[in-house]
């Protein structure tokens, strides 16, 4: 359990001082871009070390209607229309994913640290760990997309 707690505060203390650096280039974030796998139990205590993340549902549209985090954005997972949809996210806020098991959340994640994105948090284990801890879901219109 240490270890854990450990590896996350690691993981939030990087999040946190990447966000904070505003002096590198587009060139320097490219270079730096991280991808960390979290708990999405953990996101309760990632919300409040990051207060600014960008909380992100990529699961299908009927996945999001049948309940989603409190507080998600939403980008469906379909390519033809997630692209441009990640492209246009905020560099110097973090960005949590998630989706149905942590799969799709994945390639997503990756696919914000391959356009440079220096602030992404895969939570992993998705809706399916969530539910199965019988934590709250919410049926309200997503956060709009900064």
């Amino acid at each position: 359990m240490k270890s854990n707690l450990t590896s996350i505060l690691a993981a939030m203390a990087l999040l946190i001082t990447t966000c904070t650096n505003t002096n590198s280039s587009p060139e320097d974030s490219a270079t730096k871009s991280r991808v960390q796998d979290i708990s999405i139990l953990k996101l309760d205590s990632l919300q409040a070390a990051l207060p600014r993340a960008i909380l992100i549902d990529v699961r299908s549209d009927e996945e999001w209607a049948a309940g989603h985090l409190q507080g998600a954005s939403y980008i469906s997972f379909d390519w033809n229309n997630r692209l441009d949809s990640l492209k246009i996210l905020p560099q110097n806020q973090p960005i949590l994913i998630y989706c149905e098991a942590g799969g799709r959340s994945g390639v997503v994640t990756e696919e914000l640290r391959i356009l440079g994105h220096p602030n992404v948090v895969n939570l992993i284990g998705g809706m399916e760990m969530w539910a199965e801890n019988d934590l709250p879901v919410a049926f309200n219109s997503p956060i709009p997309l900064p």
